[in-house]
């Protein structure tokens, strides 16, 4: 079953502080796993005070507890007797741009000429949503505006419809 790049809301089932990650209920077979540097947070969202030392990474009991609903993404098949693995950064891959949602990522291909890259930086600056960050792929080298913008909206609609199926959804569900 190839289910990398899925986009699941999953159900924590339980957090293993001592591996530094939880086992999360995505409707398949086996729980997939979330290490605690695949979980994407705000420091005001943590589920409990830092401690003495508010400059330490906070460990993965205060970032999540059993049942809580996630949306994740896999990014690694299941193998054998293990389940698959998580992130809750999801990304979503167009032809010139892949989306970021909720995230402040901004990027453009390194393999691009840097007179390129200028041109593309400032189209970027265009027609990059707010609320979302944005990576240009090396296929929109000579692109036009409309050709990169009719790409990110369409990225953009299309997280809109899975974040709306995440939000009415009550357990773990294929996004």
């Amino acid at each position: 079953s190839q289910i990398h790049g899925n986009i699941y809301l999953g159900r924590v089932q339980n957090v293993l502080p001592g591996m530094e990650a939880a086992f999360v209920d995505i409707g398949t077979p086996k729980n997939a796993v979330l290490y605690r540097g695949d979980v994407q947070y705000d420091a005001e969202d943590l589920l409990e005070p830092r401690g003495r030392n508010a400059t330490e990474r906070p460990r993965i009991e205060q970032l999540l507890k059993n049942k809580q609903l996630i949306v994740c993404q896999v990014t690694k098949n299941p193998i054998g007797a293990k389940g698959a693995r998580l992130t809750q950064e999801v990304s979503l891959p167009g032809r010139f741009v892949v989306l970021i949602p909720n995230s402040r990522t901004y990027g453009i291909s390194k393999r691009l000429a840097d007179d390129e890259r200028r041109r593309l930086r400032a189209i970027l600056d265009r027609v990059k949503p707010e609320e979302h960050g944005l990576i240009v792929r090396t296929a929109a080298e000579n692109v036009s505006e409309e050709e990169l913008r009719a790409d990110v909206l369409r990225l953009a609609a299309q997280w809109e419809k899975i974040s709306a199926k995440a939000k009415q959804a009550r357990g773990p569900a294929l996004l």
